[in-house]
């Protein structure tokens, strides 16, 4: 008896692990639905992201299929949560929308542009491969992986207030001169910056005209810095060059660029970034030797270079700024359509900093790069009655 309790327990113990851990696994597995339909619109537009509608009824069997099977599944999971706004649509709350929508079966899965346009119309149960084949093609007719990409990498930025990279990256997807609603958005996020830069402006020529030169040039400085690659930026700096030539302004601003640069310099070394923090010092070490802030940048890099670990931390920096350039570069092959130099590329920066973000998102593009992309089916979207 006691050997048989044991084993009874044994097993019981075993059950109740396995129904812990699987239910711990399909919390992790699933997908991020929205309810309200409104702000689900708004993010979609804000992220760049197109909008994955389901229609369903609380009493509708094969809804109830989809929820146990395809929306369980990881690469489905995946997709929606991170390519797609996924959300899910009771057909019983909102009679308007389904009647606006014409849906007539339940369920019934929607995939709408950024713009609202409807690039997908999916009625009944699918199982998971073709679900995810649809959800591809989907994209595969929409706003290009890099695009969207791009525009949340800039989103960040400004959010961040790194206007800079913001610009760079907007730039960049506009670049083919389409219409897209992902350019469209694009091109508006741009003017709002450019019209932030243009204040800075504005008010650099008010400071001009009450004959306060030191207040000018740093705005001048800061606008250019910050504003990068905006029209009122390289406008500015026109304005800087003609500024500092100013005999009164020439020594001042060179002493507070060293100042500057210093201060910079002692940052990246808190942060640990001491390859940025040689770089610095070495400019105030060759241009600005008979300023203090010269001798101070020399005795900060000597200190960086006679330490090995210092050393080593500012090698593995490097390592990732050069994937990272390799990893653009394998961007710049694709928008070309040179899908083997691009390749060759995203391999470079895996091997350059293995361990590294970039190096994972590499090693992701390569494996995008050995499937064939799907072919956009003929009709996708749901025939006019």
């Amino acid at each position: 008896m006691s050997r048989h309790w044991k084993t009874t327990t044994a097993i019981a113990g075993m059950l109740v692990l396995l129904t812990w851990n699987s239910a711990r696994s399909g919390e992790k597995n699933q997908v991020e639905w929205r309810v309200d339909y409104d702000a689900a619109r708004k993010e979609s537009t804000e992220k760049g992201k197109p909008l994955f509608l389901e229609f369903m009824t609380e009493d509708c069997f094969h809804c109830r299929r989809l929820e146990a099977g395809p929306f369980k599944d990881e690469e489905i999971v995946t997709l929606l949560n991170e390519r797609f706004i996924p959300l899910r649509v009771d057909a019983t709350r909102s009679p308007k929308l389904v009647q606006a929508l014409r849906i007539q079966a339940y369920p019934t899965m929607i995939i709408a542009a950024t713009d609202g346009k409807i690039v997908g119309f999916l009625e009944g149960f699918l199982e998971a491969k073709p679900l995810e084949e649809n959800l591809k093609r989907s994209l595969a007719i929409q706003t290009p992986d890099w695009m969207a990409r791009d525009f949340q990498e800039a989103s960040k930025a400004i959010g961040n207030g790194d206007y800079a990279k913001a610009v760079s990256l907007l730039k960049n997807i506009g670049e083919d001169g389409k219409d897209r609603p992902v350019q469209t958005k694009a091109a508006q996020v741009l003017q709002e910056i450019e019209q932030q830069a243009t204040g800075r402006l504005v008010r650099v020529k008010q400071l001009q005209d009450k004959g306060s030169h030191t207040e000018a040039l740093d705005l001048l400085t800061e606008l250019m810095s910050r504003y990068a690659g905006t029209q009122s930026a390289a406008d500015g700096a026109k304005m800087l060059t003609a500024l500092a030539e100013r005999p009164e302004n020439r020594n001042n601003h060179r002493a507070r660029r060293a100042q500057d640069l210093l201060a910079q310099a002692r940052e990246a070394y808190k942060a640990e970034k001491f390859h940025e923090s040689l770089d610095l010092c070495e400019i105030l070490e060759t241009t600005y030797v008979d300023l203090k802030e010269g001798k101070q940048g020399k005795e900060l890099a000597a200190e960086i270079r006679s330490s090995p670990e210092k050393l080593t931390k500012a090698c593995e920096n490097l390592n990732e700024r050069l994937a990272t350039m390799y990893a653009t570069l394998g961007e710049t092959w694709m928008k070309k359509g040179e899908r083997e130099l691009a390749a060759n590329c995203y391999e470079k920066a895996v091997r350059a900093a293995p361990a590294s973000l970039i190096a994972r998102d590499s090693q992701g593009k390569l494996a995008q790069l050995q499937t064939k992309p799907p072919a956009i089916p003929v009709n996708f979207a749901k025939p006019e009655k």
